[in-house]
């Protein structure tokens, strides 16, 4: 099926390039934090709240994304401005969910995690299990989502990646934010008039 070009070919395609890289980045962010989540609970404790933010809000504009790129490609043309309001919304979501992960975990180091001192690597690690084990079968006992991350290095870099897609979204929902309605006023000057939802 030819991507419709709502009378601006180059444009139609950067914005489905743009929906399928927001795909792409929603899917890898929900197998991390399903993955860290998993992990977490395992031990009986909650997951941080910014990480169940994190998995909520991203289920939910992968729904979101899977359901407008048919709406795209029936070349609805008043769905662009609905598009572009609900991409507005995703956008300050992303925002929210990039600043409350990355307040714990910007000054994280993960390449130091496992290159410190054998006594400080002992420390540490008796810190957290002490913190573990005074929240252990507590219902509703939480620890700090900096506390998971800085754990081992490759629970560093998860949640430093979620991070940076998440960011990465904020950017793709922007760009999408700005296309449709440039597409919407495109498409109306050209005369294109799509199906029941045309303007």
């Amino acid at each position: 099926m030819p991507i419709p070009d709502y009378g601006a070919a180059p444009l139609a395609k950067t914005f489905m390039l743009v929906r399928g890289l927001s795909l792409l980045a929603m899917i890898c962010i929900v197998g991390l934090t399903a993955n860290f989540t998993s992990e977490i609970i395992s031990t009986n404790v909650d997951p941080p709240k910014e990480v169940i933010g994190t998995l909520t809000v991203t289920s939910l504009a992968t729904l979101y994304t899977l359901l407008t790129i048919p709406l795209f490609l029936a070349q609805a043309n008043l769905s662009l401005l609905i598009m572009t309001l609900l991409d507005t919304l995703l956008l300050l979501a992303f925002t929210t969910v990039s600043i409350l992960l990355g307040q714990p975990i910007s000054f994280l180091n993960c390449s130091l995690i496992a290159n410190t001192s054998a006594s400080t690597t002992a420390t540490s690690a008796s810190a957290f299990a002490q913190s573990l084990a005074s929240n252990l079968g507590k219902s509703g006992s939480t620890l700090g989502l900096q506390d998971w991350a800085g754990r081992t290095k490759v629970n560093c870099y998860e949640v430093k990646g979620v991070w940076g897609l998440c960011v990465a979204l904020c950017v793709l929902f922007a760009c999408s934010g700005v296309l449709l309605p440039v597409l919407w006023l495109k498409a109306r000057r050209a005369g294109v008039t799509g199906g029941k939802g045309a303007a």
